[in-house]
């Protein structure tokens, strides 16, 4: 997979944007049919709501 400037960036910044709230995973693969995300986020559960 060939990176430009941006896309390096954009992911980095991505990662550090979201990584407070959740787990962040760059360049992985999904299983709906074999393909590539570039960023992949899953929100830490919380046991309280903010209100």
């Amino acid at each position: 997979m060939t990176q430009q400037p941006h896309d390096k960036f954009a992911k980095q910044f991505l990662e550090e944007l979201l990584s407070p709230f959740g787990e962040v995973k760059t360049n992985r693969e999904v299983t709906d049919e074999t393909r590539f995300v570039d960023v992949l986020f899953s929100p830490t559960p919380t046991s309280a709501v903010d209100a």
